[in-house]
């Protein structure tokens, strides 16, 4: 999801420029932008995400209020951290699709999702 949002915010940066994307070079983009940000993109947040979901199991039954939307909490604070950290080592966010703040809330916004997911999937 993340490397949609990245093909998307650098497309619709372009297009505010006014270059014209045909729809069908738009798709190839996207998907190019998938398949050259899986790896990278999966191993940076993967990391984060997975450190926040073992964080999360144990402050869990700790804070029974947040305990309903704690994986998804969990999905949005390790993507805005890891963008935050990312932005603190280089003074800048890596994924240009990140650095504006809509960018930023979708970033985050994807790994809530991710832990919608992971909640979903997750062993009772």
């Amino acid at each position: 999801m993340a490397s949609i949002i990245q093909s998307w915010q650098v497309q619709s940066g372009l297009i505010d420029l006014g270059v014209v994307i045909p729809p069908g070079l738009a798709m190839e983009t996207a998907l190019r932008d998938f398949t050259g940000l899986a790896v990278p993109v999966l191993t940076v947040f993967g990391i984060a995400l997975a450190l926040a979901f073992l964080l999360t199991t144990w402050l869990k039954p700790k804070l029974p209020m947040v305990a309903p939307i704690a994986w998804p909490l969990a999905g949005a604070a390790a993507v805005g951290t890891t963008l935050g950290f990312m932005h603190a080592q280089f003074q800048t966010t890596p994924l240009a699709g990140a650095r504006g703040p809509d960018g930023f809330i979708l970033f985050c916004a994807a790994g809530a999702i991710g832990g919608l997911v992971f909640a979903w999937l997750k062993p009772r």
